[in-house]
């Protein structure tokens, strides 16, 4: 630590040594109509007649700012280039004052005119902007169609499996941030919140591998920040529509924008009926501790459930005025299903309670599930020099309530069949308040800190009860499988970083002190209540920098940490019908060393090409341990589930990620990852060494033809992965779609078929010398399905970005 701190301080020394001499030109580059301020223009200060002498080159930050350092005294020009804007070219005079600032200089966007319809160019799809990699989803085309889940599929390194799962590298402890800030959302809320908003209402998808200290030090997987549009244009807009597909799916949604110079408004509410299905099929072998088989076991479930839900999803902001800001989002995703299934499984006993069992288990459910979030955050501009300070509060509730029937037949033992009633509810809730500051110490620098409050509640209850008299129908509870649990958990984390620039290089180091504090109560077993509390400190090191040559790279150094949380800690043993799961008390947390470098290059009538590589050292990582153990309550021995710390791992890997963009009318985009993962961790007393070597590859492509037609086309590869005694099979498949725009974009029509050959198949295969297994899973999610969509618009285009629905890019007008 000690060592980390003096290179910071030597590196922040001498930047701010060399920042001393010569002269500084810095100005803002804003839109000529909106005032809004534009990111990623290209400044070049030029000399000599011909204007061909480049001094040096310079990119806007995301507020549209520039600076050039260490001019010479003299006569110069501004060159501004934006695509989709005029080239204005403005000469400046550098003498005198040490520091010039040119004030607000303003680009025209060029424009085509087609009948009424007017055309203005699009931000790239992908950008790089320090340790972010940004995903820009309201200027693609191929998920304006979909919910946030496709947007996350198309986001660099991110996927998200059937079941919702969200994996960037393919590791999963990865922090979800919504609109700058945590969601603070549990996994069955997350996952509901990402199947149920529409992709068109996102404005971009931030994906941050190795965050500074700025984000959450939680987590070895990352940060994914999920921004929604606000920012809208003058006037309103209002569209509606219907998506369908052969799962099938039922999707009516509705959409409203409503601007003007202070306020905006966006509100969309959507229906959705799915008819949702699965089939697994799984085998097993479980050994005793000398090697005997103990049993073999067959499996075979039908899965079918219609599951109906909803969404309303509201986005506002108000420009109080020119220094004061207001932004306020809030929504709520409701919903419900019946579900049925059948399960068959064949289970062979070599030791205790010899035989073959054989029986048929018939489950039937009532659910009731149901989530909202609201967040509030008003900043506050001192200057136009960056010094400025954010409050906001936020919070967001999920709850659920879960009924139904099991029934169990066994043609050959009586005393396996039972009848039960289940019942379970679940309500959580979590509640954020943050506050950031951010000053200038110098032209070229500045500091921020914050700091932010959280505090969460989960209560959950489950309860068996067996018929015990078929006659008048008594139930009786079963005790062992009865939870009635409680758990607060406590949060508080702060951070300083202070960035510096010189020229084309910046340094941005920072510290993070995160606290977090959990009391887990059992109302039916107060002997496995626990408190647990983890406090740490978190630096890290980012460095970039810009040639002339539009080149850009990065260094960037973390420490991180994943705590287990209350529930991985308990003594508390869950039941299933053959099988549990128990906590660990012991558990510790785990903490990652993580570097990564790359290069990213933007190229003039190409698009861009970038490369990272990144190390990430893990010490006392934890996973979910599946073994098989005897068991006195079910009398023989059984599978369970325990968290443990399976030792040190490495991970290692490289991205490439390809842009090429020809002119307007067509893009294709490939992602491609190598990744080699290695770990070390003892079981049974024994060393066990895991290596795996995974690559994926992501093939986009996607065109423009007779004004009014585009096409989509995808391809991803993943191959086998391998981790704690699992192995998972390859996945591959290929989608296409059409998409045609008529009556001048009041009406749009579309059409997509997902896995195309019928492919995909998820599976995986346990590799565990006493627990050997297989599984193989097919739904109607993974399987090929086909999906038509129709859309109406009425009102200005020019909204239709901010809209759920909408899939005209920013910046295109239609006059009704």
């Amino acid at each position: 630590m000690k060592r980390v701190i003096l290179v910071v301080w030597w590196m922040m020394s001498v930047v701010m040594v060399l920042a001393q001499s010569g002269f500084e030109v810095k100005g803002v580059v804003a839109d000529s109509l909106s005032g809004e301020r534009l990111s990623y223009v290209r400044v070049g200060l030029v000399t000599g007649d011909s204007l061909q002498h480049v001094v040096a080159v310079e990119f806007t930050g995301e507020e549209g700012a520039f600076s050039f350092k260490g001019i010479s005294e003299g006569d110069y020009f501004l060159k501004l280039f934006l695509m989709g804007y005029d080239m204005p070219i403005i000469p400046v005079s550098v003498r005198g004052d040490k520091v010039l600032n040119v004030g607000t200089l303003t680009l025209k966007k060029q424009s085509q005119s087609l009948e009424e319809v007017t055309v203005a160019a699009q931000k790239p799809v992908y950008m790089f902007d320090g340790e972010k990699t940004l995903y820009n989803v309201s200027e693609d085309p191929m998920v304006q169609n979909g919910t946030a889940s496709d947007a996350l599929q198309n986001a660099p390194g991110v996927e998200v499996d059937v079941e919702g799962n969200i994996t960037l590298r393919g590791v999963s402890s990865v922090e979800i941030w919504i609109n700058n800030k945590p969601s603070n959302m549990n996994e069955a809320a997350l996952k509901n919140f990402i199947k149920e908003m529409p992709a068109g209402s996102i404005e971009k998808i931030e994906v941050i591998t190795n965050p500074s200290a700025r984000y959450s030090a939680k987590g070895k997987g990352g940060v994914i920040n999920i921004v929604t549009n606000t920012k809208i244009k003058k006037n309103n807009f209002f569209s509606f529509g219907m998506n369908a597909t052969t799962m099938p799916n039922l999707s009516p949604w509705l959409s409203y924008v409503w601007a003007n110079e202070k306020w905006s408004i966006s509100v969309y509410a959507q229906y959705s009926y799915n008819q949702n299905r699965y089939f697994l099929e799984a085998a097993d072998t479980k050994f005793a501790e000398n090697n005997d088989t103990a049993s073999v076991t067959k499996q075979k479930t039908i899965y079918s459930s219609p599951f109906h839900s909803g969404g309303v999803f509201f986005n506002s902001s108000c420009q109080i005025d020119s220094a004061n800001a207001l932004y306020m989002w809030a929504g709520g995703y409701p919903s419900w299903n019946k579900s049925s299934s059948s399960r068959f499984d064949s289970r062979h006993e070599y030791r205790e309670m010899i035989g073959q069992y054989d029986y048929l288990t018939y489950n039937q459910y009532d659910a009731l599930h149901g989530g909202g979030y609201a967040g509030l955050w008003y900043t506050h501009q001192f200057n136009n020099q960056g010094h400025e300070i954010s409050a906001n509060l936020s919070g967001n509730a999920y709850g659920s309530s879960d009924q139904g029937e099991q029934i169990r037949v066994s043609p050959q033992h009586e005393d396996l069949d039972y009848n039960r009633q289940i019942r379970s509810s679940y309500l959580s809730y979590t509640l954020d308040a943050g506050l950031d500051y951010t000053i200038p110490y110098h032209p070229d620098g500045e500091i921020s800190i914050g700091t932010e409050a959280m505090y969460s509640s989960n209560d959950e209850m489950s309860r068996h009860d067996t018929l015990v008299r078929f006659s008048d129908g008594v139930y009786n509870l079963d005790s062992m499988r009865f939870k009635d649990s409680h758990i607060d958990g406590v949060g508080w984390d702060t951070y300083i970083t202070l960035q510096h620039r010189f020229g084309r290089f910046t340094m941005k180091a920072g510290l993070r002190s995160e606290y977090v504090f959990y009391d887990h109560r059992y109302a039916n077993s107060p002997k496995d209540n626990g408190r647990k509390h983890y406090w740490g400190l978190y630096p890290s090191l980012h460095l970039t920098y810009t040639t002339e040559s539009m080149d850009n790279f990065k260094l960037s150094y973390t420490r991180r940490v994943s705590n287990p949380d209350a529930e991985e800690l308990t003594t508390f043993i869950e039941y299933d019908d053959d099988s549990y799961s128990v906590g660990n008390p012991a558990l510790r947390p785990a903490y990652t060393n993580a570097v990564e470098a790359g290069w990213t290059r933007f190229i003039p009538k190409f698009g861009n090409i970038g490369i990272t590589a990144y190390f990430n050292n893990t010490k006392d990582e934890y996973n979910s341990l599946m073994d098989v153990a005897f068991n006195p309550y079910f009398g023989r021995i059984v599978s369970y589930s325990m968290p443990i710390n399976a030792g040190k791992s490495l991970n290692t890997g490289a991205e490439l990620n390809v842009t090429y963009q020809l002119k307007a009318f067509m893009s294709i985009r490939f992602y491609a990852t190598l990744q080699y993962m290695k770990s070390q961790f003892e079981f049974r007393d024994e060393i066990y060494k895991v290596q795996n070597l995974r690559y994926q590859f992501r093939l986009n492509f996607w065109a423009k033809v007779w004004k009014v037609l585009e096409i989509n086309l995808s391809a991803n590869y993943r191959s086998k992965s391998k981790t704690l005694f699992t192995t998972e099979r390859p996945f591959y498949t290929i989608n296409g779609g059409l998409r045609v725009e008529l009556w001048k974009r009041l009406l749009a029509l579309h059409v997509n078929v997902n896995n195309i050959f019928n492919w995909n198949k998820n599976g995986e295969t346990s590799e565990n010398p006493y627990y050997p297994g297989f599984s193989t899973y097919m739904s109607s999610w993974s399987g090929r399905y086909i999906s038509l969509g129709i859309t109406f618009r009425f009102g200005k285009m020019e909204l239709e970005a901010q809209t759920a629905r909408g899939n005209v890019p920013t910046g295109e007008t239609i006059s009704r």
